[in-house]
């Protein structure tokens, strides 16, 4: 069951409870705000009028650049909390398989630790993140009511104010009213800041952390960042009954070999369909479900995604 309310305090000033914890919201509503939670600060802000938002964590930016300043840097930083979905989550009996192995007392050879229970809890968080995909709210299969492209990107910022992700979401949107669509420019987490350990059992059963192969994270990427494109989807679609497409299409950081210079590069753009949403939703691999809609991405061999051209409003 969820649970949300939002209190107003004072004038600019709002609690928000859920299960998770509670934040609060300091601004006029409109424009720029200030949540502070469980989850870190965030600064929002809109150009209210255009569908534009954003959303920027900045406790771990702040921490980051006196890192910087100081000389040090945090060696790892981990992925906000979250509800983790039962399919992501490592069982309790492997939680307690490691655990009880490690306590054990050994008659030969020591024996390497089991994961402490704040390994076990990193790794599960970072598993939401990789399969945000199961996150994703239930949708209805057709769409109804009114579609208005106002109504539509106020509700769209509003949920982005307050979504709950193991990820920050920044997008930009535009509404087409005559198409009952959404046009969605996600930028997606860097393939750095992807998790690089795993939980694997050795011969004698010991549970330990090891790093995955530059494949295995490629594979992670491609994971969550279709996976990201399919939650965002499946949540615009349970927010707004009446849109009938939402054409999500994600960019990523890449830097001009010439220049230096960091651009924006799209690696896929997707047209989801409502109806068409039901046929597979959260089952099975995020790129597959991604490549039964009209989309464009080009994938090489090797896992590297290459740059594409988004679909614009005269495709949809």
């Amino acid at each position: 069951m969820r649970f949300r309310k939002s209190v107003n305090i004072c004038k600019g000033v709002k609690l928000n409870l859920s299960k998770s914890g509670a934040s609060v919201t300091v601004g006029p509503g409109k424009g720029v705000s200030l949540n502070l939670g469980t989850k870190g600060a965030y600064v929002n802000w809109s150009i209210p009028g255009t569908g534009v938002y954003d959303r920027v964590r900045v406790d771990t930016l702040i921490k980051d650049k006196l890192g910087d300043l100081f000389g040090a840097k945090e060696p790892q930083r981990e992925n906000e909390k979250l509800e983790t979905p039962p399919s992501a989550k490592m069982s309790p009996a492997a939680k307690g398989k490691g655990q009880a192995r490690a306590s054990a007392k050994s008659g030969g050879a020591k024996r390497p630790s089991a994961p402490s229970e704040k390994e076990l809890e990193r790794l599960e968080q970072e598993a939401a993140l990789i399969h945000i995909h199961l996150l994703a709210p239930d949708v209805s299969p057709r769409a109804a009511g009114a579609f208005s492209a106002g109504e539509a990107e106020r509700a769209i910022e509003d949920w982005l104010s307050e979504a709950e992700a193991p990820v920050a979401l920044t997008v930009q949107t535009q509404a087409l009213e005559g198409k009952a669509a959404v046009m969605i420019d996600l930028d997606l987490p860097e393939i750095e800041d992807m998790p690089t350990d795993k939980l694997t059992e050795l011969a004698d059963g010991t549970l330990k952390i090891k790093k995955k192969s530059q494949r295995e994270c490629r594979e992670d990427y491609k994971t969550c960042v279709f996976g990201l494109g399919e939650y965002v989807a499946g949540s615009v679609f349970a927010l707004l009954p009446a849109a009938s497409k939402a054409v999500v299409s994600a960019y990523t950081q890449r830097r001009d070999e010439k220049t230096g210079e960091r651009y924006d590069a799209f690696i896929y753009s997707v047209i989801f369909e409502r109806e068409a949403f039901q046929k597979g939703y959260q089952a099975g691999d995020p790129c597959a479900f991604c490549s039964g809609f009209e989309s464009r991405f080009y994938i090489l061999s090797s896992g590297v995604m290459k740059q594409i051209q988004p679909y614009e409003p005269e495709d949809v």
